[in-house]
């Protein structure tokens, strides 16, 4: 395992003196969101002994006794992690903390995470954390409770319980505590799961672009007749992802984005949770695909699909269209198709009417979920690390973990973070410019940013991608788009009654949802499993789900 431990001792002034040397390649970056929002700067608050020592101002807290504070992170594979980069310098700096980095290889960061959860013997600070596993073991007293140490994060809590946010945060609490710094979105390019179809086959078939669900099934029928070679769509994560997709947009739901296990979903014509496959309109889903299948337009191998077998299917010209991140269409799927074809192309769709004339679909959370901070319990220095991690939301924090040091790494032009130029050169050669710079700087989403700012992937980002951002932040603004609810905490009764009911649910569910698609059970069975997943529980899962979401309303 790639291990680094890191201790530096660095002051921000020789920080400033040093250059920069040249980049590595570094993979593709799907995330790319849009927020705002703003947080103000800490007041001085006394000390460790009971007193509260926040930096204020910007000013150096330097008269602080000197600490070593072990944080563990991963290293993604798109991008990798310096031993050395300028926010550990900044925290060095302003609050006297040598922060002495753990880097794990995200390939093994699972098997570390265990190890150290399984021992409890945590570094003061771990990375990478899912929302589920702080769910798991946070009421065991491992990990600090966060509402404790309010005052030493005005700014967090400022975001986190702000309007727009409180409701998703009170579901990411255990038992009414909150024990995890999520990363939160200050601007993210906006992305979200949306049909793509090749625009250059409607142009050569004279179809206008669809509006509908039977308009687009419509044009997959006539482009397949000029193509017979060609299928109308695929998945690349089995079933229930396919179903997840299309779901929610014509008008029912369940196994939202990548939650292929989980059935449920909150439907906001009631503003409750619902078990999908038992609502009324979910048939029309299975019908859906049923008939794509026996038309041919649903790829015959769509449940043994994996992401390597989709994207080669896309790129050889097999498949019409696709439901996926809009960053996988514009800078996956279509460099590849244009290396065989270079005038053909997807492009995203505005949601399609549903039968009810209705228009609504998912992006992906407000928030990244799957990549957040805890602390340890056992730590020495409770308030000093709340007080530098509260920092990163700040305006200042922000700045120097998405872009490095002003006048250094990037200027202000007209009041925007700008990279420099000579930076961008340095990494011209990576796979990935964003994912390089924001590597050599320690930056960024992937990197030690809490307070994420993607203005620079804007920067740099390819003008179609950008174009389709543009439409998915106006088609959320116009409430046809929105945000995925984060997943209701529980009871630690509740949870183990959860966990059963699902497991039996998905055992029926997965074992006969595909002969209803493929035509091997006629659709007269279809009641037949709506009573069987009522009675495996999925109305008394309704009710535990409703009961949780009723305590954090």
């Amino acid at each position: 395992m790639k291990k680094k431990t890191v201790a530096l001792f660095l002051t921000l002034s020789l920080m400033l003196s040093a250059t920069l040397t040249g980049c590595g390649d570094s993979g593709g970056d799907e995330s790319s969101r849009e927020s705002t929002g703003e947080s103000s700067q800490a007041s001085d608050v006394g000390s460790d002994e009971g007193e509260s020592s926040r930096a204020g101002d910007g000013e150096a807290e330097n008269d602080r006794e000197e600490i070593t504070v072990k944080m563990m992170v991963t290293e993604p594979v798109t991008q990798e992690m310096p031993e050395d980069f300028p926010l550990l310098d900044a925290i060095k700096e302003k609050f006297n903390i040598n922060l002495e980095l753990t880097i794990v290889p995200g390939a093994d960061y699972g098997t570390k995470k265990a190890t150290v959860l399984g021992t409890a013997d945590l570094p003061d600070v771990v990375c990478g954390m899912t929302v589920d596993e702080v769910k798991q073991y946070g009421p065991s007293g491992m990990f600090l409770n966060l509402d404790e140490y309010k005052d030493y994060a005005p700014d967090y809590f400022g975001l986190v319980d702000g309007e727009d946010r409180a409701i998703e945060t009170n579901k990411m609490r255990v038992n009414g505590n909150l024990y995890c710094f999520e990363k939160l979105e200050k601007y993210r390019v906006a992305i979200a799961p949306l049909i793509g179809i090749r625009m250059d086959l409607l142009e050569e078939q004279n179809i206008a672009v669809p509006t509908t669900f039977d308009e687009y099934y419509d044009a997959l029928v006539k482009i397949k007749e000029a193509h017979p070679e060609m299928y109308g769509f695929s998945t690349r994560n089995g079933t229930n992802y396919l179903i997840g997709n299309f779901a929610y947009s014509m008008g029912t739901g369940g196994f939202p984005t990548f939650n292929t296990t989980r059935g449920m979903y909150l439907e906001p014509n009631t503003d409750s949770y619902v078990y999908g496959p038992t609502d009324e309109k979910f048939i029309r889903v299975v019908e859906f695909l049923r008939k794509a299948y026996a038309d041919g337009i649903l790829h015959p191998d769509y449940a043994n699909m994996d992401k390597d077998t989709m994207f080669e299917k896309l790129s050889n010209s097999e498949l019409i269209s696709v439901y996926d991140n809009n960053s996988f269409i514009s800078r996956t799927y279509n460099p590849a198709l244009q290396q065989i074809n270079p005038d053909a192309y997807f492009d995203i769709l505005e949601p399609l009417k549903d039968q009810d004339g209705n228009v609504r679909a998912y992006r992906y959370n407000m928030d990244w979920t799957d990549n957040v901070a805890v602390i340890s319990s056992r730590t020495k220095y409770p308030e000093r690390i709340v007080e530098m991690m509260n920092w990163l939301y700040t305006e200042e924090g922000s700045l120097i973990s998405n872009f490095g040091v002003e006048g250094v790494h990037y200027d202000m032009v007209d009041g925007v973070p700008t990279i420099k130029q000579e930076l961008i050169d340095e990494c011209a050669g990576a796979d990935d410019i964003a994912s390089a710079v924001m590597g050599k700087l320690g930056a960024g989403l992937l990197g030690m940013a809490y307070y994420v700012d993607e203005t620079f992937s804007a920067q740099v980002s390819d003008p179609i991608y950008m174009e389709q951002a543009e439409k998915i932040a106006s088609w959320t603004e116009a409430g046809e788009l929105t945000f995925l609810p984060n997943w209701l905490s529980f009871t630690e009764e509740e949870q183990e009654q959860v966990t059963e009911i699902e497991q039996n649910l998905s055992n029926i569910f997965n074992q006969e949802i595909d002969a209803f698609i493929t035509g091997k059970k006629s659709m007269d069975e279809w009641a037949v499993l709506v009573e069987s997943l009522k009675g495996a529980g999925s109305e008394e899962l309704e009710t535990i789900f409703n009961t949780a979401y009723d305590r954090i309303k």
